[in-house]
């Protein structure tokens, strides 16, 4: 498995992301169910440098590739989530 498809696995999954949008060096997730989040996984993925619960959104820093696992990211979000 890819990085981004582990991530989405800790945060339960693509269709629990409500939105996805970034900023220079994090991807912020707003999830439809909170709850779901394993925030202890997500920071044990390797590819993780940072991630933490802010504002009500999920952030997390990848080590690399903040671009590239946005656009897999969100590739994967749109074919995966419910209409």
């Amino acid at each position: 498995m890819t990085f981004e498809h582990d991530l989405l696995g800790a945060i339960g999954g693509a269709a629990n992301v409500g939105a996805l949008t970034h900023c220079w060096a994090r991807l912020r997730f707003a999830l439809r169910d909170p709850a779901a989040l394993d925030l202890e996984r997500v920071r044990s993925l390797p590819g993780v440098a940072y991630a933490a619960e802010q504002y009500g959104e999920l952030h997390v820093a990848p080590r690399t590739g903040l671009m590239t696992s946005y656009e897999i990211l969100t590739s994967v979000i749109a074919a995966e989530s419910p209409r």
